[in-house]
């Protein structure tokens, strides 16, 4: 499996860290999971064909995380040369379908892809939830941010990533994480500086220690985690292989680490 970091940001704009968007290629599923603003570009730079996306989680529906799924499906209906007949799987919290909906009824069909490729599955936003399609398996559990928010554990090619999404310290990721081959988590603010719904890295540290994860990436900053040293205070709470994210990161997952 591969990974690759599209947005390590947030809704604060920066010019190094595009809002929140991640890659992930297993051996038959090339999936995105959450699409700030920025996440198409992103994808153009690291030579993403946005064509080819077979599967979008998204985490939330915060505009840092969904904007440009809007432009995608815009985008959906305008591919020239090899034109896309597969479905575009689309997974999200409860609540997935009537945003849906309320982008159709302000920008129309153009929004709309065409032939009927659209395939859109709600997870439940109060308990353990499963996607499966052939050759990926996405477990869900419910964060603790705004409602409704999901983090996600996603297994292929006998590897296991877990992706935090916006969440608080949870129990349920530390129970959905557990023994996974790598986390990624959100650490959007230095330990002197705590928001409800958001970590810091020392919490970080701590909750990947008792999932016991292989290894550790943060990622979605505010600015201030630029100025301090994230990874120290993580490092602090976890002894395992700890990244700090940049955008277009890319990261090989061995199912032999």
């Amino acid at each position: 499996m591969k990974i690759t970091i599209l947005g390590s940001g947030t809704g604060t704009p920066q010019l190094a860290r595009n809002s929140s968007g991640l890659y992930i290629q297993s051996s038959k599923v090339k999936a995105i999971v959450d699409m700030g603003a920025g996440t198409l570009r992103r994808m153009c730079e690291a030579k993403i064909d946005y064509r080819e996306i077979d599967l979008i989680a998204l985490t939330h529906f915060h505009p840092d995380h969904v904007t440009d799924f809007i432009s995608f499906l815009f985008a959906s209906n305008y591919a020239y040369g090899v034109k896309r007949t597969g479905l575009i799987n689309v997974i999200g919290p409860d609540g997935l379908k009537q945003v849906y909906e309320r982008l159709v009824e302000i920008f129309g069909h153009w929004v709309v892809p065409s032939d009927n490729r659209l395939r859109m599955t709600e997870l439940s936003a109060v308990e353990f939830d499963i996607f499966e399609m052939e050759g990926i398996r996405i477990r869900s559990a419910p964060s603790i941010h705004s409602f409704p928010s999901l983090c996600y554990r996603i297994e292929a090619d006998n590897v296991s990533l877990s992706i935090s999404g916006d969440t608080d310290f949870s129990e349920n990721l530390v129970n959905l994480a557990r023994d996974s081959h790598t986390l990624i988590c959100e650490c959007s603010m230095p330990d002197s500086m705590k928001i409800p719904g958001h970590m810091t890295p020392s919490e970080v540290g701590v909750l990947a220690t008792q999932a016991s994860v292989k290894q550790l990436i943060l990622t979605h900053f505010y600015p201030p985690c630029d100025e301090v040293d994230v990874l120290s205070a993580a490092r602090a709470n976890f002894t395992g292989p700890i990244l700090k994210a940049e955008d277009l990161m890319t990261i090989e997952l061995d199912a032999n680490f």
